[in-house]
């Protein structure tokens, strides 16, 4: 055995060692013929073995396992490490596998994504791209510098607060209004996902509904005041009329008399179609 060397008294002892390392351990002397080979060997399939002999790779599957090889050289020979991989790599290719499903939800999200470091964007989807026109690094660069500096403010809070709006340039320099959620996740350390919902269509209908009520507020202020105007110079005149009649009513002769009430039925007639106006806006006695 390739341990000949040692004492005889320690053989058993290393060959228990070697047996129940976790790693597999093949020495071949300088004809390629196996010397020693420990428990973990014999568990790999023959034509595996061959393969992990001859081929100059440092990766082998054996059915479902995978096995890491280490070559060395040494005087006599060589030897072989084995190391069963299996998990690790099962693991890696799990991780790499929920990478793309994710890679591929969030490129495909109708919402803008950016993972933000302290100052650095670490990522960023092709929907915020289209929302400000810029794509790839030159985004990353100009990011902070796209946030309009009156709502900078909004944006630092959003650590904190979790929830804005704000509002951004886009490439063509107009402004666009984002809706942005925060929240701490674990990627390259501590960092935040920042989830943006181009909100500009909806802003741009709410100037427009504030303004649409303003003008219908200043329509009927004019018409209150129209009204008010109609009630002053209309109720006025009519009122100092009805006083002067209700004065020479009882000291009329019968003939005036009739003559002055018949007039005063007019005017309360008059003053009657005035209120309605003023009050319903319809014309009616």
């Amino acid at each position: 055995m390739f341990f000949h060397k040692i004492g005889d008294g320690n053989i058993k002892e290393i060959e228990i060692i070697l047996d129940n390392l976790p790693i597999g351990i093949l020495y071949l002397n300088n004809k390629g013929e196996i010397v020693y080979k420990n428990s973990v060997i014999d568990e790999i399939d023959e034509n595996t073995l061959s393969k992990i002999i001859e081929e100059n790779r440092d990766l082998y599957k054996e059915g479902n396992k995978y096995f890491k090889v280490r070559k060395i050289i040494v005087k006599d020979g060589g030897i072989i490490t084995v190391e069963n991989v299996t998990e690790k790599i099962v693991a890696e290719n799990v991780l790499k596998e929920s990478e793309e499903k994710y890679r591929a939800v969030c490129e495909n999200s109708l919402i803008g994504i950016a993972i933000l470091k302290k100052n650095e964007i670490l990522y960023i989807n092709k929907k915020f791209e289209e929302i400000v026109g810029y794509k790839g690094e030159k985004l990353k660069k100009k990011f902070f510098d796209l946030i309009h500096p009156n709502d900078l403010k909004k944006f630092n809070d959003i650590f904190k607060e979790k929830r804005a709006q704000i509002r951004i340039f886009d490439k063509n320099n107009n402004i666009r209004w984002l809706e942005i959620g925060c929240s701490k996740i674990k990627y390259g350390g501590k960092s935040y996902l920042i989830n943006a919902m181009d909100i500009t269509r909806r802003k741009e209908m709410e100037i427009e509904i504030k303004k649409a009520n303003e003008k219908m507020h200043n329509a009927l202020e004019r018409e209150r005041k129209f009204l008010e105007e109609i009630s002053h110079y209309f109720f006025n005149p009519l009122c100092i009329a009805k006083g002067y009649l209700d004065l020479s009513i009882p000291n009329a002769d019968p003939p005036m008399k009739r003559k002055l009430e018949i007039t005063k039925e007019a005017i309360t007639r008059v003053e009657n179609v005035v209120k309605h106006i003023v009050i319903e806006g319809k014309i009616y006695e």
